[in-house]
Order: structure tokens, then C-alpha cells, then sequence
């Protein structure tokens, strides 16, 4: 760069040389954001599976309150409040816990997604940098053409 101010004409071969070197740093970036992106991918499908997991404890949580609740009204046919009422608030209970699992879930997913995004832009940066490397490596072999 500071020969191109002062005027000076720099060396084909030095030329070649640092587009070359310039060309690898492109391309070692864009493998390094590569695989940047592929660990947030990794990331987003274990929160994703993740997520899913406690959407399964939710839903059978929801259906063991569901049955809790179905035997606790059957009870009061029955002379046994004491236990019926023991049940309605267990089943409350664990509609309750399976209402904050699926909200973990919700909020698993939506952090899967964002690293999704955040892979795609990587992956999107490091195909610019690798048109960067190939440019610059062409430029290289051009600038060795014209030896």
C-alpha cells in the first residue's frame, strides 16, 4: 500500500506473492466461519431436540393430570373428599408444571431459531470470503502469467 502512494511500482513476483498470502487469510476465514455456522447449527438442533423432549414430558404430565382429574371427579360421587380434593390439587399442580414446560419449550425453539439465523449469516460470510480468496488467487496466477 505504500508503495502504491509514493509512486512506486511494486515487484511482480512480491505482488504474487501477497495476493496469494492475502488470498489464503480469505480462505482460512471462511473455513473458520464454516465451521462457526456448522457449531450454531449443532447448537440449534440440540435445543430443538431439546425442546421437543419437554414438549413430550408437558404433553403426558398434562394427560396424567388429565386422568387425576377424571378420577378425582369420579370421587365425588363417593364419600371420599378428603382424597378428591388431594387430587384436584395434584392435577392442578401438574397441569400447571406442564404449562411451564411448554413455555421452556416455546422458548428453546424460538433460541434454536435465532441460531439458525446466526449459522445462515455465517455460512452466507464465509461464501463471500471464499469469492474473496478465489479473486485474489486468481490475481495471483494472472500477475504470475505476467512474469
Amino acid at each position: 500500500m505504500a508503495l502504491r502512494q509514493a509512486g512506486l511500482r511494486e515487484d511482480p513476483y512480491n505482488r504474487i506473492l501477497r495476493l496469494q498470502e492475502e488470498a489464503y487469510g480469505w480462505e482460512a476465514k471462511a473455513h473458520r466461519l464454516v465451521l462457526a455456522a456448522r457449531k450454531l447449527e449443532q447448537r440449534s438442533a440440540r435445543l430443538a431436540l431439546k425442546a421437543r423432549k419437554v414438549r413430550e414430558k408437558a404433553k403426558t404430565r398434562a394427560e396424567r393430570s388429565e386422568s387425576l382429574q377424571r378420577k378425582a371427579y369420579a370421587m365425588l360421587r363417593e364419600s371420599q373428599a378428603v382424597d378428591k380434593e388431594l387430587k384436584l390439587e395434584k392435577s392442578r399442580l401438574l397441569e400447571s408444571e406442564a404449562e411451564a414446560l411448554r413455555r421452556k419449550a416455546d422458548v428453546m425453539n424460538s433460541e434454536a431459531e435465532r441460531l439458525r439465523g446466526a449459522a445462515q449469516s455465517k455460512e452466507s460470510e464465509s461464501v463471500t470470503f471464499l469469492v474473496n480468496a478465489k479473486r485474489l488467487l486468481l490475481e495471483a496466477e494472472s500477475a504470475k502469467g505476467l512474469l
